[in-house]
């Protein structure tokens, strides 16, 4: 199964696909959705589409490498969840300081498959204060070539020096949902702001699009996806690939900067401002 076949969780598969086409890999993803969100999947599907070498960016799902990461024995991918280690059996499971030790060291080894050692934490936001403040060390200082996932239901639990130093993803359930409108705001707004249009113009747009914080995160992720495209000249408009970084970038802030809380028309707003010195 390629990374394309989670789109029906929103524009992040085609947002990561297009990220690991251009060579634009972070070292670290958190990776947020419901319970009901196969947020595993997910992750192993980005893992096949990184060291994929017959369809880089979606994964063949048929090569040697796809397969070991779907059956759970590819060498150089680590998974850690969490465990019930207490003598009672209580049934609360936690992520523990030594697990998170055990995966640093695993961490530093060098890749024996490919170039990439990657690492899926299940239940991130399970982590123990102490593991997390561990944990931390790898995020600041990560081993070359290192690409780690941490799985959460709400990034909120984990350390907010945690999710500063990783990108979040947002998966979402849009089955049998329209997911149209984002797409379409995107596009408007993208278009006003080639066109140089006036920021009161395309703020009574916004105003207008955006009701809710995940109507605001469902036009990032379009944003994300449409400024990509301009790159491969998929769309009338194009842009340079120094500005196309440059708009990322500012895209992902504004997600972070909204996920903790910052409010998200203030914030979508600041970010059109920015974005039209780019373009």
């Amino acid at each position: 199964m390629g990374l394309s076949a989670y789109k029906k969780y929103g524009a992040a598969a085609a947002r990561l696909g297009n990220a690991l086409r251009s060579g634009a890999v972070s070292h670290a993803y958190i990776f947020e959705g419901d319970n009901n969100i196969d947020k595993a999947g997910f992750a192993r599907a980005f893992a096949q589409a990184l060291v994929c070498r017959q369809m880089p960016g979606e994964g063949c799902g048929r090569c040697a490498e796809c397969r070991k990461i779907a059956d759970g024995n590819y060498e150089d991918l680590y998974v850690v969840e969490p465990e019930d280690t207490t003598a009672r059996k209580t049934g609360t499971t936690t992520i523990k300081d030594a697990q998170i030790e055990e995966l640093q060291v695993r961490l530093k080894s060098k890749p024996t498959a490919g170039s990439h050692n990657m690492a899926i934490i299940s239940g991130g936001d399970t982590m123990t204060a102490r593991a997390q403040t561990r944990f931390l060390k790898t995020l600041e200082e990560p081993p070359e070539g290192t690409v780690i996932m941490i799985l959460s239901e709400n990034s909120e639990e984990l350390l907010p020096t945690i999710n500063s130093r990783c990108v979040n993803v947002r998966l979402y359930d849009l089955d049998g949902k329209d997911t149209s409108t984002g797409s379409e705001l995107a596009g408007t707004v993208f278009d006003m702001l080639a066109r140089k249009a006036y920021f009161a113009d395309i703020k009574s747009v916004l105003d207008s699009g955006i009701k809710s914080r995940q109507d605001a995160y469902e036009l990032l992720d379009a944003l994300e996806t449409l400024v990509g495209s301009t790159v491969r000249g998929r769309q009338d408009i194009s842009i340079s690939p120094e500005a196309a970084l440059a708009s990322t970038g500012l895209i992902e802030e504004t997600r972070r900067d909204i996920k903790l809380g910052a409010g998200y028309n203030y914030r979508v707003r600041g970010l059109m401002l920015r974005m039209e010195e780019l373009i």
